[in-house]
């Protein structure tokens, strides 16, 4: 983990094996430049896990622009960029901040995702050759 900008800290090309995002990837005022970036920083073959709300933090505020795709919509994005959607659910019960003892308590119907980045066959010959 790194402080800083997500678009910013993390630009080397296939440096992760895995990328997991819990309650983040609606924090950006532009999702598909976070998508973009996780598929960059990917390793071939490497995994991305999500899980969380699409509550998409910019929405209500008029100075920002902000993208702010149906789950649907997104997966058919996540497609385009180019990973392999493994396994997704939706409406998975997840609590965020919460004190067990507490009188409040937030509940959210989160998505959840497992999407691969593709090996490509040039690599996988590559592979088989060397074996």
């Amino acid at each position: 983990m790194i402080a800083g900008d997500f678009l910013e800290v993390y630009t080397d090309n296939a440096t992760f094996h895995c990328v997991a995002t819990c309650f983040f990837i609606d924090c950006a005022p532009n999702v598909l430049q976070f998508i973009e970036t996780i598929y960059h920083i990917l390793k071939p073959g490497g995994v991305w896990i999500n899980l969380g709300p699409l509550l998409y933090h910019y929405a209500d505020i008029k100075s920002e622009h902000s993208i702010e795709p149906s789950f649907e919509v997104l997966c058919d994005v996540i497609k385009k960029v180019g990973f392999i959607i493994e396994k997704s659910e939706t409406g998975i019960k997840t609590r965020y901040c919460q004190n067990p003892e507490a009188m409040l308590q937030y509940e959210y119907n989160s998505v959840f995702f497992v999407c691969r980045k593709p090996v490509l066959n040039l690599e996988k010959n590559h592979i088989e050759a060397t074996k």
